[in-house]
């Protein structure tokens, strides 16, 4: 999983183009180092991810799933995230 420094706690979120460019580089470094397991290993995004943004970063390249902080203490928001990767 990855998550911002400065995202941890704060409720703040790196913008799409920010995480793709991290995702990017961490899935370019496993396959570089594990070739097709690399490719094939599931990288999670941590960084206040909500109902209100779960949909636009989960669509973004390299972004397999989120690791859920506060919003998994609400149980209707732990399901809106879950249907937004559904």
């Amino acid at each position: 999983a990855y998550e911002p420094i400065w995202a941890i706690g704060t409720g703040k979120v790196a913008s799409t183009e920010q995480i793709a460019e991290v995702h990017g580089a961490i899935r370019a470094w496993l396959s570089g180092r594990f070739g097709a397991a690399g490719g094939a290993t599931l990288i999670l995004y941590g960084g206040s991810m909500n109902p209100g943004n779960a949909a636009e970063i989960l669509a973004v390249d390299n972004v397999n799933g989120g690791l859920i902080g506060g919003a998994s203490l609400k149980a209707e928001d732990f399901l809106s995230i879950y249907r937004a990767a559904i």
